[in-house]
């Protein structure tokens, strides 16, 4: 391409039924050549001119809105020559990636990650903490109570003990809600004194903590009632030992 009516000849030599290229009056400003398949084509342009102009050599790839190189090139005037030898080469295709199958246990271990993500370290420290209390405690006060009923008339069957475990688990997550209510309420608290009090700008409870909130909420329902429906419906709470 040439800012002037600067090209007058072009000579070509290649797969020309595999190439397309522009056709135009000479003297023209514009050549074109496109190769459709790969080749090896040989271009000589001569130019001529009274006055000074400007040549460029744009190589564009099988993205048109990309151009690959640049080159440009000035002349004061007269007749000049450029030769190109173009190598066209074909686009290197990419192998289909194949995503490895996941097990359904893989599944569930990789959404329970990316679940756990959304409650903060704390969160996660008070599970912890009120679990291990929770179930070591109540792990042995089951073991005592079974050992302590052996001999008597009230044994402890295999619903007695998967009522009083599901009873366990309602008490640990109704303490770790309102374990993580005062908590967060204390912060609340902190916060709005600074905020109003001290004029300190900072920002109040987000929407992940009420996400936090309303996850350990409905935990604590769905336990409750699951519990409830054990005990009144199907009759699975142990009878009391006298």
């Amino acid at each position: 391409m040439s800012d002037q009516n600067s090209i007058q000849r072009v000579f070509l030599q290649g797969n020309l039924t595999a190439a397309n290229i522009t056709k135009a009056l000479y003297p023209t400003n514009e050549f074109e050549l496109t190769a459709l398949d790969p080749g090896v084509y040989d271009l000589r342009v001569l130019f001529d001119l009274q006055t000074d102009y400007k040549v460029n050599l744009y190589v564009q790839t099988s993205n048109q809105s990309r151009i690959a190189n640049n080159t440009a090139y000035y002349l004061s005037g007269g007749p000049s020559e450029l030769d190109v030898k173009a190598t066209f080469i074909a686009r290197p295709r990419s192998a289909p990636m194949v995503m490895p199958s996941e097990s359904p246990w893989e599944s569930f271990i990789n959404w329970i990650s990316k679940f756990g993500q959304a409650f903060p370290v704390w969160v996660k420290l008070l599970y912890f903490a009120l679990g291990i209390q929770f179930f070591a405690v109540g792990g042995l006060w089951i073991r005592r109570e079974t050992t302590k009923r052996e001999s008597g008339p009230q044994r402890l069957d295999f619903g007695d003990k998967a009522f009083l475990w599901l009873d366990i688990a309602y008490k640990f997550l109704l303490a770790s809600l309102v374990a993580i209510v005062a908590i967060m309420g204390g912060e609340l608290l902190i916060l709005f004194i600074l905020r109003f009090m001290f004029l300190v700008s900072l920002d109040l409870l987000s929407l992940w903590d009420l996400f936090v909130v309303g996850f350990a909420a409905g935990a604590v329902i769905f336990v409750y009632l699951i519990r409830f429906t054990c005990e009144k419906i199907l009759d699975m709470k142990p009878v009391e030992h006298e």
